[in-house]
């Protein structure tokens, strides 16, 4: 049995089971991979270039969300991996004229902004520490700060900055909906973290180039 067949399952499962299915078919969990496998083709599956009866688009997106928050609480993939996600599917929303009927306040600008905002690890104090330390770093990395040819472990920078990061990844997704974010109080949020965005552009131009 693939991603598909296992996709065809869920969308039979009923509203708040999506945990115990999970538990019955992977006893012992399952990889990264699986997750982002399933991620990948619910969006192909509900992409505007496919023709599909309109509920069964917003159950595919209904059951989107149900899988990401599934993941992020068992620690299936980093919270901020399924922050990054949960914006895709939203910008992926906005694509549909008319709208899509019947789907979660959390694929809406405002509430896949506010939910990805909350998988943010670092606050800003600490993402400023963190930009400045990794370009002081980059500056006087050598061979050592970074993966040795022809070996498959991580490069050092990634290990040491991850959280850093997870953080930028977060921020670079926030563009496909913030102009479109109602909420006075989320805008000023996104504004204040896009600020931050600019300087760590600014940090890795100065600092190495992007990771």
């Amino acid at each position: 049995m693939g991603v598909d067949s296992d996709i065809l399952e869920m969308r039979y499962v009923p509203d708040g089971q999506l945990a115990e299915w999970f538990a019955r078919r992977f006893p012992d969990g399952v990889s990264p991979q699986w997750w982002l496998s399933v991620f990948e083709s619910l969006e192909v599956g509900v992409t505007p270039f496919r023709e599909m009866p309109s509920d069964r688009r917003a159950q595919d997106l209904n059951l989107a969300v149900q899988v990401i928050k599934l993941a992020v609480q068992l620690r299936g993939v980093r919270a901020p991996i399924g922050a990054y996600w949960m914006l895709r599917f939203a910008a992926l929303v906005l694509r549909f004229d008319p709208p899509i009927g019947s789907l979660p306040e959390i694929l809406s600008p405002d509430g896949s902004a506010e939910w990805a905002m909350r998988q943010i690890p670092l606050t800003r104090e600490r993402v400023i520490e963190q930009s400045e330390i990794r370009e002081v770093e980059y500056l006087a990395a050598d061979e050592e700060f970074y993966a040795p040819l022809g070996r498959a472990e991580a490069p050092v920078c990634e290990v040491k900055f991850s959280a850093l990061q997870d953080v930028e990844m977060i921020l670079s997704a926030l563009p496909w909906v913030s102009s479109h974010v109602t909420g006075e109080g989320i805008r000023e949020e996104i504004h204040s973290w896009m600020v931050i965005q600019a300087s760590l552009w600014r940090s890795d131009r100065s600092g190495g180039g992007p990771l």
